[in-house]
């Protein structure tokens, strides 16, 4: 069977065209929409790109808030746009099933069946994107309650932080996400003009990509900068793990890319911030194995659990 998977993110949506379990055949990308009219419509461009007669169902996940079952992304701190009915637009244009969620939470379905925590039934997903999203998987099947959690970048870690892009201070995701990544990037550029980070980011800005590849080639201020945020990565994990304890937490988006060099710190802070640690099993904390992938393979899966019926 295959399937259409849309991953509609804080800076880009992607789309693949999925096969079997979690075949990714082809994929498109368009940047992230400026408006409310470009959010409606690109999606349904990029799902025109890959459409043909074998598809038989769609999926769409989206960075915010999505009511569920109706498909609707009511609102989201880093996308544009606002109740807007993505179930009923696809399904109209296409003639085809849809299944519309939040993205994290389809990622984290992703992971579960065919990724770094197949075969595992209790799963957690943090992916460090724009912000920090996170998906729930309790018995093999996504946890959404009513409709909105997963919501995880959005905990208070400390009351007198900065502004998030939601309203409010000091989120979690203003400590550890893609969108800090970039601010440490421009601030250990700044401080060392000369060194590696500054130097692969060339005559633009640094940015995440920029640090996480000069860690990755052991460049000591890049490592040492992924790893404070790894401290405060950690920070909240530790609240997830009392709360929610998983078999496993999977860490995806850009900068899990580093591995260890983010990973490492996280699982130590993790431990020393949970309550009881040493009287506990510690959570393994594995980078993704879908990469930026995930998002559109778990749109697909859910795609064709609804084709299947």
């Amino acid at each position: 069977m295959k399937t259409i998977g849309i991953d509609l993110g804080g800076t880009k949506m992607s789309a693949g065209l999925i096969e079997g379990p979690g075949t990714v055949r082809e994929k498109v990308t368009l940047t992230r929409p400026v408006d409310q009219a470009g959010m409606e419509k690109d999606p349904l461009k990029l799902a025109a790109r890959l459409m043909g007669p074998d598809v038989a169902a769609i999926g769409l996940g989206a960075a915010g808030l999505v009511s569920w079952p109706d498909g609707t992304l009511v609102w989201g701190p880093n996308v544009v746009g606002r109740d807007i009915p993505f179930k009923d637009l696809l399904e109209s244009r296409f003639g085809l099933p849809t299944v519309v969620d939040n993205d994290a939470n389809l990622a984290a379905l992703a992971e579960a069946r065919v990724g770094a925590a197949r075969g595992r039934q209790h799963v957690l997903l943090v992916t460090l994107g724009t912000g920090i999203g996170g998906g729930n998987v309790i018995d093999g099947k996504i946890y959404r309650g009513r409709s909105f959690a997963g919501e995880v970048g959005h905990m208070v870690v400390d009351v007198g932080g900065p502004r998030c892009t939601c309203g409010q201070r000091g989120c979690w995701e203003t400590f550890a996400s893609g969108r800090r990544l970039d601010q440490i990037a421009r601030d250990v550029a700044a401080a060392d003009p000369a060194g590696r980070t500054a130097s692969l980011a060339g005559s633009g800005p640094a940015a995440g990509i920029h640090l996480t590849e000069a860690a990755i080639q052991g460049d000591p201020p890049a490592a040492q900068a992924v790893g404070e945020m790894g401290i405060w990565l950690g920070i909240g994990l530790a609240s997830l793990v009392a709360l929610l304890d998983p078999e496993v937490i999977v860490v995806g988006g850009g900068a899990a890319r580093v591995g260890d060099i983010l990973l490492d710190p996280a699982r130590q802070s993790m431990m020393s911030t949970l309550e009881g640690s040493a009287f506990r099993e510690p959570t393994p904390l594995v980078a993704a194995g879908l990469g930026e992938d995930a998002g559109i393979v778990g749109a697909g899966l859910v795609a064709a659990e609804l084709a299947r019926g």
